[in-house]
Order: structure tokens, then C-alpha cells, then sequence
């Protein structure tokens, strides 16, 4: 694989603003189905549906920045990025204003086959709109000849970064929310001159803001990272 260099443009959607879905879509490629990817019989593929290690993540996973603390046990929830279980569900627990991170999963995934995203969050009473991201990472097929077998290790070269703001306007509301995104239609609106049928998802992270001072009590939760066609 010949690397290429980055070209990098990053984009940063504000808060309140969602992207909704456009289901005129016509699906031109097949999704890639990947190695211990909780790839579904669809070919949806499933994340955060299940607990891993944070401290040893699993094959894919990778602290583009590592928390200086990966305590486990009960020592845990002093830790910026720990598991919990709520109301039966057990989710990734995110505590930005304890340190920074960013932990992702590489992926090969032409948004024309599997543009669909979407996820569950939950806020608590401290937490606000923002204090996290969704990192989305995406390149062109065109750059280079590569396929599933180079995913290989650590966050892979990216032409393209949307970061997508976790939480809402939650006043009154104590349930999880879901946030539905349609990738192929969010990438043609901030790069309209790059042709979609090239374009790649090929990683989503989870990322503190750094622009934004979080309270130190403010706990968003992430779930059911989902996408599908």
C-alpha cells in the first residue's frame, strides 16, 4: 500500500443542528464486511452494543489519545471513559472534563452502501450539549489501492473529519435519545466536489471537546453506535 498524504478538512456541526435522513439513496456499492466487526445478516455493523476492555480494546479499536487513567473495577468511574450500566443497558460513559481523549474504531465502509448512522446518548443533570464528539474520519478509494486486509493498526490517513456534537436539549426529558444521520448527504454538503462513490468511512471516534470547559460532574452516555443501509 503506497501511503498517501492527508489532505485535511474538518468540519464541526453546532449542537442543536442534526443533519435528518434523505432516503432517495441509491445503494451503488456493497458494504464491507469485516472481521470481528458485529457485522449483522444485513450487513449493518454494530457498535457499542456490547462491554470490551477500554484499557486492552479489541481488534480495530485504537486511542488515537489514551486517558492518563483506565482504572477497572470500582475505581473506574473516576476515570474519563468507563462502563455503566443504565437501567439495564450498558453504556459508554464519558467524563471529558476528567481528561481528554479520542478512541475510535477503523472501518472500510463506502457511505453509498451503509450511509445510515445513528446512536444513542444520555446526558446527566451536569452534563451539557457538546462536551462530546462523534469523529468521523473519512477518505477517498481512490487515493491508493487498499483494501479490508490493510486496515492495519492506529487511526488510518483521513481526507475528510466531521465532528458531530453528542446531546441536545434535554429539559424535561430523562429517556434516551437517538441522533440519525445520513453520511453520504452530510459529506456532499460540506465537500460538494468530491464524488461520493469514492468516499470511505474509515474511522469513527469518540472524542472530548477542547473547546468547550465540561463540569466535572457532567456524564454523557454513548450506546448502539449503528450503521446500516
Amino acid at each position: 500500500m503506497t501511503a498517501i498524504a492527508p489532505k485535511w478538512a474538518a468540519m464541526r456541526l453546532p449542537a442543536p443542528r442534526r443533519i435528518g435522513l434523505a432516503f432517495a439513496v441509491f445503494y451503488l456499492l456493497t458494504g464491507c464486511s469485516l472481521p470481528d466487526a458485529g457485522v449483522s445478516v444485513e450487513g449493518d455493523l454494530k457498535l457499542l452494543y456490547a462491554p470490551f476492555p477500554l484499557n486492552n480494546p479489541p481488534r480495530y479499536w485504537h486511542y488515537a489519545k489514551r486517558p492518563a487513567k483506565l482504572d477497572t473495577g470500582e475505581q473506574s468511574k473516576a476515570n474519563s471513559l468507563y462502563w455503566e450500566d443504565i437501567d439495564g443497558r450498558i453504556a459508554l460513559a464519558m467524563r471529558p472534563a476528567i481528561g481528554t481523549f479520542e478512541f475510535g474504531r477503523r472501518t472500510n465502509i463506502a457511505v453509498l452502501a451503509s450511509p445510515y448512522l445513528s446512536f444513542d446518548w444520555l446526558m446527566n443533570a451536569s452534563a451539557q450539549p457538546g462536551d462530546t464528539e462523534l469523529v468521523l474520519g473519512f477518505r477517498a478509494q481512490s487515493h491508493g489501492d487498499w483494501g479490508e486486509s490493510e486496515l492495519g493498526a492506529g487511526k488510518p490517513p483521513i481526507d475528510h473529519v466531521i465532528r458531530l456534537p453528542i446531546g441536545g436539549d434535554t429539559t424535561g426529558i430523562k429517556e434516551w435519545q437517538r441522533d440519525y444521520f445520513d453520511l453520504s448527504a452530510l459529506h456532499r454538503r460540506y465537500w460538494p466536489d468530491t464524488d461520493t462513490i469514492d468516499v470511505r468511512l474509515v474511522w469513527i471516534g469518540i472524542a472530548a471537546t477542547h473547546d468547550q470547559g465540561a463540569d466535572v460532574a457532567g456524564v454523557t452516555y454513548l450506546s448502539h453506535i449503528l450503521l446500516s443501509r
